[in-house]
């Protein structure tokens, strides 16, 4: 039960980061579009803060089976922005991350129960939010010939 309330810690964490990041390059990005998206991007990862934070470490580990329980800790991935970066590496810092949010929930939501529901819906959520930064990540700084 310490990996996976180590684990629910890391990814409150992750998502708290998640959301000052992208309202930090949402006030900082020219493109209106940008902004938007950015703006967006933050309120989805204080809501996914807010979920997670509501769950009882204890109540899921009574769902946990042996097999499932370890190594949930090789899910956690760091990744560190520079506070110089240019909005091209923010938004593949902020790809990168959405893709490590994707990978740990898919991990937590072998689980099951209903929690392991609320972990496939996020990782789903985190999967779209990579997408949606991979379209405008092509829009912008990927122009057509």
């Amino acid at each position: 039960m310490d990996e996976l309330r180590r684990t629910l810690n890391f990814a409150v964490e992750k998502e708290r980061e998640a959301e000052a990041f992208y309202r930090s390059w949402a006030a900082k990005a020219d493109e209106p579009g940008v902004r938007t998206l950015f703006t967006q991007l933050a309120s989805w990862e204080q809501g996914h803060a807010e979920k997670l934070a509501s769950i009882n470490a204890e109540e899921v580990a009574a769902l946990e089976s042996p097999s499932t329980g370890s190594g949930l800790s090789e899910l956690l991935v760091d990744i560190e922005a520079a506070p110089d970066m240019t909005l091209q590496e923010a938004f593949v810092v902020a790809m990168k991350r959405e893709e490590a949010s994707a990978a740990l929930y898919r991990g937590m939501a072998a689980l099951g129960g209903k929690a392991g529901q609320l972990f496939s819906g996020l990782e789903a959520e985190e999967r779209r939010h990579k997408e949606l930064l991979e379209r405008e990540y092509d829009e912008i700084f990927l122009p057509e010939n």
